[in-house]
């Protein structure tokens, strides 16, 4: 497997790995500049794109499409597509699979046949683990290769056709609040924000998260990015000021607080700490 930068990027890493076993072409996680251009290209296997921040606009095989954070883009198989102008800082994943080879193992996983444009639901963390198979040394690496690709076909399987049905008992404010920090949790929000999408009077809200989750959603927020710092911390060489300010902190120095509050470490020690 060849792990390089690309020139030009801001952050992050492409993968070159072709693997038979997993289906895996390529993969990458990337922070962009703003004169960062993709040439038109294609592949003989699926692309599947993640806009986490910024927002670009695609061009697929003639068609038009802009990806917000948080959107999902799949290009089929010998389809053309390329990044059109220039769209400032961003940062997304990719990945090429084939997913015949994934059919093989799985043969019920959708498999569209023409370009896909939607909301990405869980697929950010799907892409999150296959990047840590990318970027660690791992034991038993070859299957965890295959089980990071497995979850993501999986996620984006189920991006497709979002008929989750919840098996325990939720308030749907606090359902709605907790996707929110779950998949947004890079916003600012304000607990004024998230009662205006919930529908309730803030103090209603924090009382009724508390109850439910067991801790208010400021608390339940600065987890869920802590958690993905740590991810960044230990497979990317993103600065930790561009993390901090990804992940929606006001500042490097407010993000060490936090992450210090949380994980009695700092995010320089996590950082030094990772296998070279």
């Amino acid at each position: 497997m060849a792990v390089f930068r690309p020139d030009g990027l801001r952050a992050g890493f492409h993968a070159d790995r072709f693997d038979p076993v997993s289906g895996l072409v390529h993969a990458g996680e990337q922070w962009v500049p703003e004169q960062f251009l993709i040439a038109p290209h294609e592949h003989p296997v699926w692309e599947i794109y993640l806009q986490q921040h910024g927002t670009t606009h695609w061009v697929a095989d003639g068609e038009s499409y802009v990806l917000h954070p948080g959107d999902l883009f799949a290009v089929p198989p010998d389809v053309t597509h390329h990044l059109a102008g220039r769209s400032g800082n961003h940062h997304f994943y990719f990945a090429a699979v084939d997913l015949d080879v994934v059919a093989l193992r799985h043969p019920g996983l959708a498999r569209p046949s023409t370009v896909v444009h939607r909301e990405a639901g869980d697929v950010a963390y799907a892409f999150a683990q296959l990047v840590r198979e990318l970027t660690t040394r791992y034991e038993y690496a070859g299957t965890g290769l295959t089980l990071a690709v497995d979850h993501l076909v999986l996620a984006f399987s189920r991006s497709l056709a979002p008929t989750a049905a919840p098996q325990l008992a939720m308030h749907p404010a606090v359902r709605t609040v907790k996707r929110l920090l779950d998949q947004e949790f890079h916003e600012r929000w304000t607990l004024r924000d998230l009662a205006d999408r919930a529908g309730l009077a803030p103090a209603y809200l924090a009382e009724l998260f508390a109850a439910e989750l067991g801790q208010p959603p400021h608390r339940y927020l600065n987890e869920r990015r802590i958690e993905r710092a740590r991810q960044l911390l230990e497979s990317s060489d993103v600065t930790i000021t561009a993390l901090a300010l990804s992940l929606g902190f006001s500042s490097s120095q407010h993000f060490a607080r936090v992450f210090r509050q949380l994980t009695g470490s700092t995010p320089t020690a996590v950082r030094s700490s990772r296998a070279p």
